[in-house]
């Protein structure tokens, strides 16, 4: 197997497979009721902020794929850690149909690269390979949080 075979199993594996790191993105997010999607524990960023953070950044990587090399993405862009206060069932719908929309785009654009993509520079000394393994820790990173904010709300009934 490829390398960029491997990057494609693997990101359809956080999807909706068997991940090595326990369930999937799907098995996490799809029990999660909107109040939860809401609730901001102390010190902590709502579900729907993290996931809309994750959408920001697998969008820095599926705007490059799409041939976008001027798309640029910042900590400091609104759309990084939006408002916890602006979001809502139809944001929360939204950021949910985004993330999946961006891993269809990244599976489409990576299953139709061949090897030596991977280390083609999208900005001068930074390649795809780094940047698709980055967003792939991310997204795992940030699944953990969700997964753990989601027991947080639902131990401590802060939701209701």
């Amino acid at each position: 197997m490829t390398a960029i075979e491997q990057l494609v199993l693997d990101f359809k594996s956080f999807y909706n497979d068997n991940p090595w790191f326990g369930n999937s993105y799907l098995e996490v997010i799809s029990d999660i009721l909107l109040a939860e999607a809401l609730a901001t524990p102390p010190n902590q960023h709502s579900i729907a902020v993290l996931l809309w953070h994750m959408v920001k950044w697998c969008r820095a990587l599926t705007e490059r794929l799409l041939g976008n090399l001027d798309f640029r993405a910042d900590v400091t862009d609104a759309d990084n850690w939006p408002e916890a206060n602006v979001q809502n069932d139809e944001t929360w719908q939204a950021a949910k149909t985004a993330f999946a929309e961006q891993q269809t785009i990244l599976i489409e654009q990576l299953s139709a690269r061949d090897e030596a993509f991977l280390d083609t520079d999208f900005v001068p000394g930074r390649t795809f390979r780094r940047l698709a393994g980055g967003v792939l820790q991310h997204d795992i990173y940030h699944l953990g949080q969700i997964a753990m904010v989601k027991s947080l709300v639902r131990n401590t009934g802060i939701w209701k």
